[in-house]
């Protein structure tokens, strides 16, 4: 069996938000390897980065935050290209384009001045994909593909006639128009009532199976990683402290958060009194702890841990951890001298 191709590589990126209060430090040094074909899953608490890291792909970041470092290629045509290189106008040919998003709040992300068939038709011919009547009608394809009822009439509606469910269908439907290589999904099914979510789930799932999307799933639903994903990222405090399959990520996590992440999650199979929660609260990211950045949260916490950064150490093929825990003396003591 050859190797998955990576299709996108992030590579040291830091991103900074320039705030009143003082620099908010929300990325901090990022490396993620993302493969064709395959579903990331991208987790984590409310706060540590995954929404900031998936829109600096395409320097998506709002002021007043800036991508400080780093690098972010994607290949295209099979060449890499350095996102954070190009111009704007360049940029843009990408965005929307081979990398899409589904963004969390349908709501927002629909104009309530036009109607949904325009703003899908729009994407394509904005990208030189298609005419207006080609695209007309290829709005329609899409609104049956993502199992809205009666697409001819729907493509004529304003997005306040809609319902939460067939809105975020519509903003699947324009992030899908140009058979984007890249889908970055962030909290597909955050603002939907839980049949709807298991509606989006199987579509989502069914379009990457049909078409071989790579997808970026950002969310902190565990059990929507146990369904979806191929890997796992767990990110904490602007860090990725671990990656691996999923099902090592659930049967052998090695980071003492990603074991606090799943203590937290209830298993039908068995009978438990309490969930365990992790003790503590998020740290503050204008004055972070200095070292491992969950050190103050963590039961395993040793001196180094308080004052330098561990090494991203691969424990088995393709299982990493950043962790002092799994460091060797050697390596500790050598970073002590440091």
């Amino acid at each position: 069996m050859s190797k998955p191709r990576e299709i996108l590589k992030i590579r040291d990126l830091y991103v900074n938000f320039y705030t009143y209060a003082g620099v908010v430090k929300a990325i901090n040094g990022v490396d993620l390897d993302v493969y064709e074909g395959e579903v990331l899953g991208l987790v984590g608490e409310t706060g540590c980065g995954k929404t900031v890291t998936s829109r600096a792909i395409t320097r998506l970041i709002p002021p007043p935050g800036r991508i400080e470092r780093g690098e972010i290629f994607f290949r295209k045509n099979g060449e890499w290209i350095n996102l954070l290189n190009l111009d704007d106008d360049e940029l843009r040919k990408i965005r929307g384009n081979d990398i899409a998003y589904i963004f969390q709040d349908p709501s927002s992300a629909l104009d309530p001045l036009y109607t949904t068939g325009y703003q899908i038709a729009e994407t394509m011919v904005v990208h030189n994909r298609a005419d207006w009547n080609e695209a007309w009608k290829k709005a329609v394809e899409l609104l049956k593909e993502t199992m809205i009822p009666a697409p001819e009439e729907r493509v004529k509606n304003f997005p306040h006639e809609l319902s939460g469910g067939m809105k975020q269908r519509v903003v699947i439907s324009i992030a899908l128009s140009n058979d984007p290589k890249i889908l970055i999904a962030d909290e597909p099914t955050t603002n939907v009532d839980v049949t709807i979510q298991a509606e989006l789930i199987d579509l989502l799932k069914e379009l990457q199976r049909r078409k071989g999307t790579t997808i970026m799933l950002i969310t902190h639903n565990m059990g929507l990683i146990a369904e979806m994903a191929d890997r796992v990222a767990v990110m904490y405090a602007g860090n990725i402290v671990e990656i691996a399959d999923v099902w090592t990520i659930f049967e052998e996590p090695m980071h003492p958060y990603t074991k606090g992440l799943l203590a937290c999650v209830p298993d039908p199979l068995k009978k438990i009194e309490r969930l365990e929660p992790i003790p503590g609260t998020i740290p503050n990211l204008i004055y972070p702890p200095p070292g491992c950045r969950f050190h103050p949260r963590c039961p395993h916490a040793m001196d180094i841990c308080k004052k330098k950064r561990p090494p991203r150490k691969e424990i088995a093929p393709g299982h990493f951890v950043e962790c002092w825990l799994y460091a060797s003396e050697e390596e500790r003591k050598e970073a002590e001298k440091e």
